[in-house]
Formats: C-alpha cells, structure tokens, sequence
C-alpha cells in the first residue's frame, strides 16, 4: 500500500486544518438541526441582535439571499424573529427568540471548548502570535488578485 503524501506548504496545512475544524464542528453540532451554515448566522445574531440581514452577510462574507435563506430556516424553527426597524421600514432587524438563544448558548459551549482544545499546549505568547499571523493571513487573502488561467 503506497503512503501517502502529507502537503507541508502553508496552504496544504491551512486547507487541512480548516477541513478538520469544519468537520469535528459539523460532528459536533449535528444533534442540534442545524444546517451548517445557520451556525455563523445564528452566532452574530446572538452577539449583536438587532442585525439587518445585510449586516449579516457582510460579517459571514456571504451575499444577501443566502443569509435570507438561512433566516428563513430559522424562522421556521421558531429560533429567531424579525423586527422592522424604527429609522427604515424597508428593513427587518433580526432577533432571537428563547430557542434561538439556548441554541446559541449551547453553539459558545461547543466552541469555547474547541478553541480550548485548538490550543492546548501552546503558551499565551504563541496564542498571540498565532492570531497575529492569521489575521496577517487573512489580510493577504483578502487582497489577492483574481489570476486569469
């Protein structure tokens, strides 16, 4: 049986770590009925209510009609309700019913654990540096030019 090839480059380690994160948290969360992506949606809801549906998608970086499809599954699973807001009926500030807050709060359990786990034996000085050298990443990703083939 031929081993196989582990890719050591930045990229093949942050694909992979990425992909296992995505899948133990997807294992994790299952029980809940969630479609994975309701979590981010839920999440920023349940740090900051009152949210547009636009202001959501800007802070998943997702487009609008998706963020509106995922609220609408939550709506249906009587976790969240909108609200129109007071300045511009023309939007809907969105809010979490009792459900959608235990939801939550068992969604920040789940990951405060994870983030416990992700690093564990690392020192305060690596945690630092690592969100430093991510954010740097995600920095460079963000201003990456499209490269026509």
């Amino acid at each position: 049986m031929k081993e196989e090839k582990v890719d050591d480059t930045i990229q093949g380690l942050f694909m992979r770590a990425t992909h296992i994160y995505f899948q133990k948290n997807f294992q994790q969360l299952n029980g809940l009925g969630l479609h994975p992506g309701q979590i981010p949606v839920l999440w920023h809801v349940f740090r900051e209510e009152g949210l547009s549906q636009k202001e959501i998608a800007n802070r998943v970086k997702v487009k609008p009609p998706t963020v509106n499809v995922s609220l609408q599954r939550l709506e249906k699973m009587a976790c969240i309700y909108r609200k129109q807001d007071p300045k511009d009926q023309r939007v809907s500030q969105i809010y979490l019913t009792e459900k959608g807050r235990e939801l939550a709060k068992r969604i920040e359990r789940v990951m405060q654990s994870n983030e416990t786990q992700m690093t564990r034996n690392f020192t305060e000085v690596e945690i630092c540096l690592l969100a430093r050298f991510l954010k740097q990443l995600i920095e460079n990703i963000e201003s990456m030019e499209t490269i026509e083939l």
